[in-house]
């Protein structure tokens, strides 16, 4: 009795060499169809053959379809697809304690957004993902594309230059970040300068990566420390200018159509993506602009810093972008325009009657034993996100007359909560006469909350006498 030969499959995909590679499908269905083609086009040349052609199509494809992937892979590779590396690891995450800062980040709200955007110099184009955190802050992260993954490539000094991708994790590495909406819908733009095309944004030390020549002392890590040296630590490599981006990107709102910006003194106009009115696009960096440090960028409810001049909305209208569109509110555009279109507000303006309470001071001790006042009241009004925050603010003679000290809540509060804040005096002793108040914060608008449409309602004042 004969036995049956063993499938040789396993084997050969086993022993493949390219079975670590990313496959193109566009580009190995484009090879199948020219190995096909050459098939048929030498069948035909030497005379029909009707009874091997019956014997080739009823032969399993056993052998050839690990001699194509091989094959396709060579292609691939010789195109400058990359192999996938392990998962970067960065050193800020949402995976903190989701009441407090910007919170965490909630399952389900991170996806890739539908938008791809060419590298000046090639390789793999540039994406985006958004994200939305347990305290009401909507982020955007970015980074090369490859297989449907948002990440980094190994070069420029990160990841020891191995020229793998990197997956980038959702949960940092973000950027952009801004207040959602009354919808929770995130408006958000940023101006990304001097970023490597690696897309890692490490700067030196353990993270790898490099800074731009430009770059600062601090940035260029000249300061490190003989104990920073001996945990590793170490300056960052110095990009070549070639190898610097600028990335500009954000999110305007189911409203907007497109943008124009102007490079080079020529006028571009992009469509926008999706219903977040998404927008990308990537140039190469000169080393005489105006952002020229490590991780160099500016943000804003619209863009600012970049070369966009004007967002089209659907109804016909345009934002014409100012000198001080950075400032927000009525400075964003002209024509002016209150928020963003499509933008919803949240909430509303609290009255005095609604927060006031009454405050209290006594001394203690702050660091390195010097006073330090505990200032203790009651929230009448709860925190449960980044929109609203309690602030202590006061002045000493030791002050000068245009300067106040300043420190604020960041933890959710429910009502009628006893809130106590330390303040210390910093580079000014607490000492003489001391007056400070406590505001309630609240942005209603696009902005921050220290943004144009941020209100301020007052709590409770103090006044002290320190020795």
């Amino acid at each position: 009795m004969r036995t049956r030969p063993a499938d040789p499959t396993p084997r050969l995909a086993a022993a493949d060499p390219a079975r670590t590679l990313v496959i193109d499908q566009a580009a190995r269905q484009e090879l199948w169809q020219r190995i096909q083609a050459q098939q048929e086009h030498g069948e035909d040349a030497g005379g029909a053959r009707p009874s091997r052609r019956r014997r080739l199509a009823s032969r399993p494809l056993l052998l050839l379809a690990p001699a194509l992937l091989v094959l396709t892979a060579a292609a691939l590779a010789a195109g400058g697809v990359l192999q996938f590396g392990s998962p970067a690891k960065l050193p800020f995450s949402f995976d903190g304690n989701g009441r407090e800062g910007y919170g965490a980040l909630v399952a389900g709200t991170s996806r890739l957004l539908p938008i791809a955007a060419p590298d000046p110099h090639g390789g793999p184009p540039w994406g985006m993902r958004e994200l939305s955190t347990s305290r009401g802050e909507g982020c955007l992260q970015i980074g090369r594309l490859l297989g449907g993954r948002l990440g980094a490539i190994g070069r420029d000094g990160a990841f020891h230059d191995d020229g793998r991708f990197h997956e980038l994790p959702p949960r940092a590495d973000v950027t952009g970040c801004a207040l959602l909406d009354g919808t929770g819908r995130l408006f958000a733009n940023v101006t990304a300068d001097d970023r490597p095309a690696s897309a890692w944004i490490g700067t030196g030390g353990l993270l790898g990566g490099c800074v731009p020549a430009t770059a600062g002392p601090y940035e260029r890590g000249l300061h490190i420390s003989a104990s920073e040296r001996r945990h590793g630590i170490r300056p960052p490599a110095i990009c070549r200018q070639s190898d610097l981006r600028n990335i500009y990107y954000g999110l305007l709102g189911p409203q907007a159509r497109s943008i124009t910006y102007v490079l080079g003194g020529q006028r571009h106009t992009l469509d926008t993506v999706g219903s977040d009115g998404a927008y990308m696009f990537v140039t190469t960096a000169s080393p005489h602009q105006l952002l020229n440090f490590g991780d160099a960028g500016a943000s804003g409810v619209v863009p600012v810093d970049g070369p966009i001049r004007e967002i089209h909305y659907r109804d016909g209208s345009t934002c014409h972008l100012t000198a001080q569109s950075w400032k927000g509110g009525r400075y964003s555009c002209t024509p002016y325009l209150s928020e963003p279109a499509g933008y919803v507000r949240v909430g509303s303006k609290p009255t005095p009657a609604q927060v006031a309470s009454p405050v209290h001071v006594h001394l203690t001790h702050g660091f390195g034993g010097r006073p330090a006042l505990a200032v203790t009241f009651t929230a009448r009004l709860p925190v449960t996100d980044v929109r609203r925050v309690y602030t202590v603010s006061w002045h000493s003679p030791t002050m000068p007359a245009n300067v106040n000290g300043g420190t604020s809540t960041r933890t959710d509060i429910a009502a009628g909560q006893t809130v106590t804040v330390k303040i210390e005096g910093g580079p000014y002793a607490l000492r003489g006469p001391i007056t400070g108040k406590v505001v309630l914060q609240q942005a209603l608008g696009a902005g921050e909350i220290e943004g144009p449409e941020s209100v301020s309602v007052p709590v409770g004042s103090f006044a002290v006498r320190l020795p």
